[in-house]
């Protein structure tokens, strides 16, 4: 005989019986920073004088990344603003809009940074350096629409929706050019002292590196 006890057996829940973890509703096809929670520290926004310089005269037209809150932001960035419930990625943006896009960071992000690269009415991107990453060579460095980079001296301090200060960002940034028009604006914001960093025309990076490349074929 077996001796009696008062531990239960545990049993594996097995096919249709078995409980699956509940999985968030997302906003947008991909990840915001803060889309599935109120408000939080993760909201920063660009310093206003930044979008500004960049912007030009005209300004932008368009910035698909904004909170759902416009009222957050220390300035408007665009003329048209998409919050996340519109989804930024997925609306149509008119061909000759030209766009701010300071997109939301980690996974995802290449997917706004490409949508951008292919726009035909050109833009400016703010991404973080992460030259080793697959969107920064297919989006920024080899992107025949990319006309010149700003890499920042020094970590920008982005704004918090009370319109303070924070503190420097973890990491370095970059500012893509998309376009001519994109290209004399970034070039202008440095040479105002807005944007502190190192500006590179792509398209005569491309011309010297090809060059290079040619006179050592001939060696």
């Amino acid at each position: 005989m077996q001796p009696k006890t008062n531990v239960v057996p545990f049993k594996t829940a097995n096919g249709p019986n078995r409980l699956a973890a509940a999985k968030p509703t997302r906003l947008t096809s991909v990840c915001y920073k803060a889309s599935d929670k109120a408000h939080t520290s993760v909201d920063w926004y660009t310093p206003p004088a930044i979008v500004k310089a960049l912007g030009g005269k005209r300004g932008f037209d368009l910035d698909p990344c904004t909170p759902e809150d416009p009222s957050r932001l220390p300035a408007p960035t665009a003329r048209r603003m998409i919050p996340p419930s519109q989804d930024g990625l997925l609306t149509p943006w008119p061909p000759q809009a030209f766009v701010w896009m300071n997109p939301p960071y980690g996974k995802g992000m290449e997917k706004w940074l490409g949508k951008l690269a292919n726009h035909s009415g050109g833009g400016i991107g703010l991404v973080p350096v992460s030259m080793e990453t697959g969107w920064m060579h297919d989006c920024v460095l080899s992107h025949p629409n990319a006309t010149a980079i700003l890499f920042t001296c020094g970590r920008l301090k982005f704004v918090r929706p009370d319109g303070s200060t924070g503190a420097a960002a973890p990491s370095g940034s970059l500012v893509v050019a998309y376009g001519k028009r994109a290209a004399g604006h970034l070039q202008q914001a440095q040479a105002s002292g807005v944007l502190r960093g190192k500006f590179f025309a792509i398209q005569r990076v491309a011309r010297v590196a090809n060059a290079n490349q040619g006179s050592a074929n001939e060696e």
